[in-house]
């Protein structure tokens, strides 16, 4: 089960080559739940009540400006912990700064805002 709290509706792009790099990434680092599909090639996590659905692309066009998934959780420590493990580098508010947030990139470059 997922430790994260919410979100509304979100789709996010990401590069096909990259599949098995965004799965494990949404898995096993970010700790959300896969949902089966309907028999396309998208990636769908739940978040609560909404899903997360990835579709892929063969590029990430530059005129497509980025922009991220903010995501509140109760686990803010221990996904930082995971990311840090995975080998990710997010970038942190001040411990003390409520609510804490941290930004890191997913394995094909979308933005996610972690609100603690």
């Amino acid at each position: 089960m997922s430790t994260l709290l919410s979100i509304d509706s979100v789709q996010l792009p990401f590069l096909s080559r990259r599949l098995d790099a965004v799965r494990e990434f949404y898995l096993r680092v970010i700790g959300l739940d896969e949902v089966a599909g309907a028999g396309d090639d998208r990636l769908r996590f739940a978040l609560g009540e909404a899903t997360l659905s990835l579709s892929p692309v063969e590029e990430v066009s530059r005129a497509v400006r980025p922009d991220y998934l903010a995501i509140k959780t109760r686990a803010y420590d221990d996904i930082l912990a995971r990311l840090r493990l995975a080998g990710h580098h997010p970038v942190c508010s001040l411990p003390d700064v409520l609510p804490r947030i941290m930004y890191v990139k997913d394995p094909s470059g979308n933005q996610l805002a972690i609100l603690g």
